[in-house]
């Protein structure tokens, strides 16, 4: 099985672009690419934003291309 890592990561708007903060948080769970790309998959949350200057990206990395 090829295996692969849920990646959220935290992004800034600085009024003209959108920046990467720093911030993350990789699953510990490794899974499928079918898997990872369902939960990745923003339409199956549901998203609640107060502050339109920061957002949260979903990302999917092969386990072995990731670090």
């Amino acid at each position: 099985m090829e295996a692969f890592v849920l990646v959220l990561s935290i992004w800034g708007n600085n009024g003209s672009e959108w920046i990467y903060t720093g911030n993350q948080y990789i699953m510990s769970e490794l899974m499928t690419e079918e898997k990872c790309l369902n939960l990745a998959d923003v339409s199956n949350w549901n998203k609640i934003r107060q502050n339109e200057y920061y957002d949260l990206q979903f990302d999917c990395f092969h386990k072995d291309d990731y670090r």
